[in-house]
């Protein structure tokens, strides 16, 4: 019975998973139409969600070094999860009797944003193993990185770095100081709490 289980819950893990085709459109986001004056000049954007995408060139390595620092520290070493990480949450959430830490990485969060809830489950989080090493297998670590910066919620309708350092900070991605850096990949933990808007 165990066994016929646990094959069970494995085999139905797959079910409902984006597919090779769904996982190469991953990087099809909504972003904000803007509306120019006849002048040239900004009067106003439609958007469902506040997104300027840009190449990974245009951010700032100040904030991708910011960011990985603060999410993953090793990023550039695994195949989309963590086992040291994992393991350290796992511990901690036993010491603490709760879910406290979920050990994501950077390839983990981006599977979870784009295809799956965030509901704090067992089921979700092997759903994430699963698709963040098939993120793995299907991009770069540069592209996950650029894909990434291009989906994360800053917090205040801001999504990605461009539309985050924009509407913080009146300037590109590109432009960021270390600072600047440092308090946005500070505001991906918890947008809501941590966003310099909150008051």
């Amino acid at each position: 019975l165990a066994l016929g289980g646990s094959i069970w819950f494995l085999t139905s893990l797959t079910t409902g998973l984006p597919n090779v085709e769904a996982l190469r459109h991953i990087g099809e986001m909504d972003q904000a139409t803007a509306i120019l004056d006849d002048g040239d000049r900004l009067v106003f954007t439609i958007y469902k969600e506040q997104r300027i995408e840009v190449p990974l060139a245009e951010v700032s390595p100040n904030l991708v070094n910011a960011l990985v620092a603060i999410e993953d520290q090793r990023f550039y070493d695994h195949r989309g999860f963590d086992i040291v990480r994992i393991g350290s949450a796992a511990l901690t959430n036993i010491r603490r009797v709760r879910m406290a830490q979920g050990g994501s990485t950077i390839t983990q969060q981006l599977a979870r944003q784009s295809f799956l809830t965030p509901d704090k489950t067992l089921r979700r989080k092997f759903q994430e193993l699963i698709l963040a090493a098939r993120i793995e297998r299907m991009y770069t670590k540069p592209q996950i990185l650029e894909l990434y910066f291009n989906k994360v919620y800053f917090g205040d309708g801001l999504y990605g770095a461009e539309a985050a350092s924009r509407g913080y900070f009146g300037k590109h991605a590109f432009e960021l100081s270390v600072a600047e850096s440092a308090l946005l990949a500070g505001l991906v933990k918890s947008p809501p709490t941590y966003a310099p808007t909150v008051s």
